[in-house]
């Protein structure tokens, strides 16, 4: 299984109300799990909060442990957008 922040999908996201930005973010190995924010961080953080909570019902070890790495992934990807930032 490949890794790292290019497997973190993010998209504008349109929305009725047009003064409000906002972007969603996905892993590409769990494409029904998406975050929400005003910036592709924010969504990235609240993506890897949402990964978090399913660890508990992951049916598998096998599947907490491609959980794991998403949310690896998407730390990752966070991080390497405050380090572009500095």
């Amino acid at each position: 299984m490949s890794g790292g922040i290019e497997q973190v999908i993010v998209t504008p996201a349109e929305h009725a109300i047009h003064a409000v930005a906002l972007t969603t973010v996905h892993h590409r190995n769990f494409p029904e799990v998406n975050g929400e924010g005003d910036s592709a961080e924010h969504a990235a953080l609240h993506l890897a909060e949402r990964l978090a909570r399913t660890l508990d019902s992951a049916p598998s070890d096998w599947r907490r442990e491609q959980i794991r790495h998403a949310i690896e992934d998407v730390h990752e990807f966070v991080g390497r957008g405050a380090a572009t930032r500095r």
